[in-house]
């Protein structure tokens, strides 16, 4: 009986640790799991793999962990910094979101419009630059060559 309480309180303290950090900001689940790893460490929880799944998995179904909502905000801020969205899909991937996820977010996020809009936006504020280094920069920041071609087709930067 011992065992069963001293797994119960130490679930309690990962249940607590997490709402607590949940309440502060959002976390991705891969984030989070880490969090709760190196709480659990500290604490000094043998075998936390179940029990911070079962706690991640809780919290998922009530709402308090969305990774697909994160995602999609994270693409619109990311987007709005002037980030195109292969950069973006590659954070994504670091933060620990599955490919599947990583698509849907920036299929949700992501219009051509809305491409075309931020490269147009970040052309606008390096127009004094020689048209090769900001094509380069827009390279470099995960634009594709269709989106650059189609900003630049605008004729808003001239030779």
């Amino acid at each position: 009986m011992p065992e069963s309480s001293r797994k119960s309180d130490q679930r309690q303290s990962l249940v607590k640790y997490a709402g607590r950090i949940l309440a502060a900001r959002p976390y991705f689940r891969f984030k989070l799991r880490e969090k709760l790893f190196l709480r659990a460490e500290k604490e000094k929880i043998e075998n936390p793999g179940q029990i911070i799944e079962s706690i991640l998995d809780d919290l998922a179904q009530s709402g308090y962990l969305n990774d697909q909502y994160l995602a999609e905000a994270y693409v619109r801020r990311q987007l709005s910094k002037h980030y195109g969205p292969r950069l973006i899909s590659v954070k994504l991937k670091y933060l620990g979101l599955g490919v599947a996820a990583v698509t849907e977010a920036l299929r949700s996020a992501v219009s051509p419009e809305a491409e075309e809009a931020s490269i147009r936006h970040f052309i606008s504020k390096f127009s004094h630059q020689d048209r090769r280094k900001v094509v380069s920069n827009l390279y470099r920041r995960g634009y594709s060559e269709r989106a650059i071609k189609s900003a630049f087709d605008g004729d808003c930067l001239e030779d």
